[in-house]
């Protein structure tokens, strides 16, 4: 008869998925005999587990002594092992691999202690059958004995007693529960604070699911959490109807009590691999810096779905690897807003559990703990890029239009949003319309984008990083990218082109004394952005040179004001330096034919400037 052995020297998640090559072992070799070495903390989800037939537990401090680890290398040794298979590779798992004596030694592919097995396998990078790695690449070391792998069974298992299950009853009846409604179990926190959705969005979720739905919830986290707990039980609006003092005192009667539940919602970790081990319906929230490839397992089954940041920014990870994420995750995680993730939930709720809401009650207008942002903007005729705008702020809260009277459909196109305030004023200078629009915001934060801004979705998340960060600044610089037509000017005068579109209401506002181009004056030194800003300000030669001579006249009007008079330097100096200043000092001329006609037309802006400036003078003569 042969005999294997399964190390797993890792805890309650990982336990759980490798003992699925327990089971199919079995399968592959009816009468094997199985044993598994794993963390005496996690030797309960094993308990009862017809596919193993000894259970060598040890402690993980312990086994990091060489006194002891050559105790149970010697052990293991003399077991005789015709089959190993060392799923997770650690190093002591390695030494008591190399010294086991095992005719088969099963492993993954990996440098220099590849050696130490006679079969290594490379790891699939994305599931095939059930939408995790987890699980499927622990069965892909079963190769040597199996080639069809439609006849593995990938599914983890829990095995309660029916004395198990009825005690974890009696302890939820005694505690309050009737049974009469849906019983919600919520995993209010991951294995640690950074392994968690903020507090704040977690008391957001109970106090819609609290006023929408007729259920009882359960509290599920660890002892060492209850700080935690009474801070986010602080949030909520009706927490005498939350029960959390039904934990269990260990593994098996959480799980116990999990199988008396209608279904887990929780932070990705341990209880979620618990409830689809005892096939329970689950909802997880995932770490920003975990995948659903690798731990949303059985997610091609409808009763098993999750939320990840990924749902809403995938262009974060394109700018940050999973590790940078993993070192500072909290600007990440808040970027799982609230609405997003209840909206999903409320979805899975009526569904997939089949739960009908018992109010009318909007859930967006029961979330609280999340800064709202105005956008801003000042318009004239500017229909061609209302859609596209208002695509790119998807992510404020509202959005005020100072509008000069236009005579196009940008009231119409505007108004289709219900986010949008519509207000319309003679157009005096544009310093003057912007303040405007700050008067009327809502909010502490400020966007002000103009209509040929296009907002990338890394600025997007960057912003909103920024705002839920611990200690933010007053305001922010964002680089602009200025596009000629659809090409990129790199240089040109743009090459430093920078902007404070990001600040706080009562601490900037536009300096009056400027009519255009106008300046933002902040109380505190502004920060930098990262991620920039793209400025489609140039789609035609013609719309251009309007709008520069627009810009001549205001910047006229500003000079008149501050009693400054135009001579020969500024007609016939300022306008050639402008030029050069262009064109050979900001390398305009790597920028091709675009490069020296952008040039050539702010030479004519600075010309027409005095000009209209002297025209001013006269008049008043």
């Amino acid at each position: 008869m042969k005999k294997a052995l399964i190390i797993q020297n890792k805890y309650i998640g990982d336990v759980l998925v490798a003992s699925v090559l327990a089971k199919n072992l079995k399968n592959i070799f009816p009468h094997i005999e199985v044993h598994f070495f794993c963390y005496n903390k996690a030797i309960s989800i094993l308990q009862n587990n017809p596919h193993i037939d000894k259970i060598i537990d040890f402690d993980d401090i312990e086994l990091k002594k060489l006194s002891v680890l050559w105790k149970y290398s010697n052990y293991i040794r003399s077991e005789k092992y015709d089959i190993l298979i060392d799923p997770y590779a650690k190093l002591q798992s390695r030494f008591i691999t190399l010294f086991s004596k095992a005719k088969k030694r099963i492993s993954f592919d990996k440098p220099f202690f590849k050696h130490f097995y006679t079969d290594v396998y490379i790891e699939e990078k994305l599931p095939k059958v059930i939408n995790c790695t987890s699980i499927e690449n622990r069965c892909l070391l079963l190769s040597p004995f199996i080639k069809d792998f439609s006849n593995i069974d990938f599914q983890t298992e829990i095995f309660l007693t029916n004395a198990e299950i009825e005690h974890a009853k009696q302890l939820m009846h005694n505690s309050g529960i009737t049974f009469t409604k849906p019983i919600i179990i919520i995993g209010i926190l991951g294995s640690s604070m950074d392994k968690s959705w903020p507090l704040s969005y977690m008391a957001d979720l109970i106090n819609v699911l609290l006023s929408n739905y007729d259920i009882d919830i359960l509290f599920n986290f660890i002892p060492l959490q209850h700080h935690e707990v009474e801070i986010l039980l602080e949030k909520i609006d009706h927490k005498e109807k939350i029960f959390t003092s039904i934990l269990g005192n260990n593994v098996r009667e959480f799980a116990a009590i999990l199988s008396n539940a209608d279904a887990l919602i929780a932070n990705e970790g341990g209880a979620v691999n618990i409830a689809k081990a005892l096939q329970k319906p689950t909802f997880s929230i995932f770490s920003p810096h975990k995948f659903r490839k690798d731990w949303g397992c059985y997610e091609n089954l409808y009763i098993h779905q999750s939320f990840h940041l990924m749902d809403i920014f995938p262009e974060i990870y394109t700018a940050y690897s999973p590790n940078e994420i993993l070192k500072n995750p909290e600007p990440f995680y808040k970027l799982m807003y609230p609405e997003k993730v209840i909206y999903k939930i409320e979805n899975y709720m009526q569904g997939v559990l089949g739960i009908p809401k018992k109010s009318s009650n909007t859930s967006i207008d029961l979330i609280k703990n999340k800064p709202k942002i105005s956008a801003l903007c000042i318009t004239y005729n500017e229909e061609e890029n209302v859609k596209r705008f208002l695509k790119d702020l998807s992510f404020v809260d509202e959005i005020v239009v100072v509008d000069s009277i236009s005579t196009d459909k940008t009231k119409e196109y505007f108004e289709v949003d219900s986010r949008v305030r519509f207000i319309e004023r003679k157009f005096d200078n544009f310093t003057n319309q912007k303040n405007y629009a700050i008067k009327h915001a809502s909010y502490d934060w400020i966007v002000f984008f103009d209509l040929d801004e296009h907002i990338p979705s890394l600025l997007k998340a960057e912003i909103l990083m920024t705002i839920n960060s611990s200690k933010p600044k007053d305001a922010y610089w964002i680089r602009r990218n200025f596009y000629y037509k659809r090409k990129h000017l790199r240089y040109s005068g743009w090459k430093n082109d920078k902007v404070i579109r990001l600040f706080k209401k009562n601490k900037s506002f536009y300096k009056k004394n400027k009519f255009v181009h106008e300046e933002i004056e902040c109380v505190s030194e502004p920060g930098y952005l990262k991620n920039g800003l793209d400025h489609y300000s140039f789609t035609s030669e013609k719309k251009y040179l309007k709008k520069l001579d627009q810009y001549s006249k205001l910047k006229a009007e500003e000079l008149y004001t501050n009693n400054v008079k135009s001579n020969f330097f500024h007609h016939h100096i300022k306008p050639i330096y402008r030029f050069i200043h262009h064109y050979i000092i900001q390398f305009g001329f790597l920028d091709g034919k675009e490069g020296f006609k952008i040039s050539k037309m702010y030479s004519n802006y600075v010309a027409n400037r005095y000009k209209y400036l002297e025209q001013l003078w006269k008049k008043k003569e």
